[in-house]
C-alpha cells in the first residue's frame, strides 16, 4: 500500500516538474529578450546582407525603419543614399555667405573618401573633382568655381547647373544631391557685417531669376563707392535693401514664386510668407544640410547619409572673430527683427536636423566606423568606405554617443554655445 502511494506521489511530482519545464520554455521563448536568453543563437538575416554594431554595442539589422517623430513624415527624415560618383551622381553645394560653407567646402575637396578624390589644380583655390569618365561629381566653389554666379542661390542653381554640365561634358543621366549648411541667424548676420566692414563685397553677385539679373532699382546698393569699409553695425542695420537681411531664407527659396526681386509683385507680408514656406520646403527636400553650431553632428549625419567618410574629423570652434562683439539689447532685437524669416527658418532647420539625427540613431546607422583614406580605397578597390570596427571610438563618435544615446535622443534638445559663432 505504501509503495502504491509513493508511486502516485512520484508521478505527481514528475508531472509538476514537466509542466514547469514546458511553461518555462514558453515563457522564456516569448517574453525574455532574445539577446539575453533566446533559445537560438542564430540572428535574423539583415535585409541588405550585413550586420553591424551601433555605438552602444547592440547588434542590429540594417534597413529596419524606426518610428517617425511627430511633425515630419518618413520621407522627410529618411536620407540614406549610396552616393556613386562613377554612376552619374552629382553633389551640388549651395554655399550661403558666412554659414561655414568654406569650412565644409574644403573638407569636400580635400579629404572626402570617394573612389576618385579631388586633386589640386594650378589655379588658385580650385580642385579637379572628376570621376574616371572625366565627369564632374561635385559642383561647388572649389571644384568648378562660381559658374552659376557668385554665391548662387537655389533659384540660380536649379536653372543653371544642368545647362552648365551639359556644355562642359556630353549630356547624360545625372542624379543631383543638393546640400547646404546653415548658421544661427544673429551670429551669421554679425559675421557678414564684420566681413563687409573689412571692405569685402558681393556686388558682383548676379541675382538671376526668371532669366534676368536683378536691377539696381530692385536691389540698390547700400553704399556709394567701391565698398562699405568701416560701416558701423547700426548703419548696416539701417539699409532696407541690405541683402544680409534674411539671407538664408531668400537664398533657399524659389524666388520665381514671388516675382523674383520685384517687391511690388506681391504685398510684403504675402511675399515674406511664401519665401519662408518655400525655403522650408526646399531645405526639407535637400539630400542633406548641416548646422555650423553642430559640425561634429553635421559630419556624422553627412557620412551616414551618403555612405562616405571624411579622413579628418570636423572641429567645433568655441570662438570666432565675432566672439568679442558686444551687442546692446536694442541692437540684438533689431538684428532679430530684420532677420525674422531666418530666425523662423533656423528654428525649423534645427528641429528637422535633430529629428534626422534621432532617426539615423534609431535606424542603427550610427555604428562605429574606421576611416579609410582615398588612397586605401584605390589600392584595395573597396567600394564600401564604411568598415565595421569597434576600434573607432574617437572624439566625434563619443560626442554623438553621449548626445544621441537611445535613452536621451528624445529628451536632449540642441542648445547653442554661450558664445556666438
Amino acid at each position: 500500500m505504501n509503495q502504491l502511494c509513493e508511486k502516485k506521489k512520484m508521478r505527481v511530482i514528475i508531472c509538476v516538474v514537466a509542466a514547469l519545464i514546458f511553461f518555462g520554455f514558453i515563457f522564456f521563448g516569448y517574453f525574455c529578450p532574445s539577446r539575453m536568453c533566446g533559445l537560438s543563437t542564430k540572428r535574423p538575416t539583415p535585409t541588405n546582407g550585413f550586420k553591424y554594431r551601433d555605438n552602444i554595442g547592440k547588434e542590429t539589422i540594417a534597413g529596419s525603419k524606426p518610428r517617425v517623430a511627430a511633425g515630419f513624415k518618413h520621407d522627410s527624415l529618411h536620407r540614406v543614399y549610396d552616393f556613386d560618383e562613377e554612376g552619374g551622381d552629382v553633389m551640388v553645394f549651395l554655399h550661403m555667405q558666412k554659414t561655414g560653407g568654406t569650412y565644409l567646402g574644403k573638407h569636400l575637396v580635400r579629404d572626402l573618401g570617394v573612389s576618385v578624390p579631388c586633386t589640386k589644380t594650378p589655379e588658385r583655390k580650385k580642385y579637379n573633382c572628376k570621376n574616371a569618365l572625366d565627369r564632374e561629381w561635385l559642383f561647388s566653389r572649389y571644384s568648378v568655381g562660381w559658374r552659376c554666379g557668385l554665391h548662387a542661390d537655389w533659384t540660380e542653381l536649379k536653372d543653371c547647373v544642368e545647362r552648365f554640365l551639359d556644355k562642359r561634358e556630353e549630356h547624360h543621366k545625372r542624379r543631383y544631391y543638393y546640400i547646404t549648411i546653415l548658421r544661427e541667424p544673429v551670429a551669421r548676420y554679425l559675421s557678414e557685417w564684420r566681413h563687409v566692414r573689412r571692405g569685402a563685397t558681393w556686388k558682383y553677385a548676379e541675382l538671376k531669376c526668371n532669366g534676368r539679373e536683378a536691377t539696381l532699382d530692385e536691389v540698390p546698393f547700400c553704399y556709394d563707392g567701391d565698398d562699405w569699409e568701416g560701416v558701423t553695425l547700426d548703419e548696416f542695420l539701417s539699409c532696407d535693401s541690405n541683402l544680409a537681411n534674411n539671407r538664408q531664407a531668400r537664398m533657399l527659396a524659389n524666388l520665381t514664386k514671388v516675382g523674383c526681386y520685384n517687391k511690388t509683385f506681391l504685398p510684403q507680408s504675402e511675399r515674406e510668407q511664401i519665401i519662408l514656406e518655400s525655403a522650408k520646403e526646399n531645405l526639407k527636400n535637400m539630400a542633406f544640410f548641416g548646422l555650423l553650431e553642430y559640425v561634429q553632428e553635421t559630419q556624422y549625419l553627412f557620412e551616414n547619409t551618403f555612405n562616405l567618410m571624411f579622413e579628418e574629423d570636423f572641429i567645433q570652434l568655441s570662438e570666432t572673430h565675432i566672439s568679442n562683439v558686444l551687442l546692446t539689447n536694442t541692437q540684438r532685437q533689431r538684428i532679430i527683427q530684420e532677420n525674422y524669416l531666418d530666425v523662423q527658418l533656423y528654428k525649423y532647420a534645427k528641429d528637422l536636423f535633430q529629428q534626422r539625427l534621432n532617426y539615423i540613431k534609431k535606424l542603427d546607422l550610427g555604428r562605429s566606423l574606421v576611416k579609410v583614406s582615398p588612397a586605401e580605397i584605390r589600392e584595395t578597390g573597396a567600394k564600401d568606405k564604411n568598415i565595421e570596427s569597434s576600434q573607432k571610438q574617437d572624439t566625434v563618435r563619443k560626442t554623438i554617443q553621449l548626445l544621441w544615446s537611445s535613452e536621451q535622443a528624445e529628451k536632449v534638445p540642441l542648445t547653442l554655445s554661450n558664445k556666438i559663432g
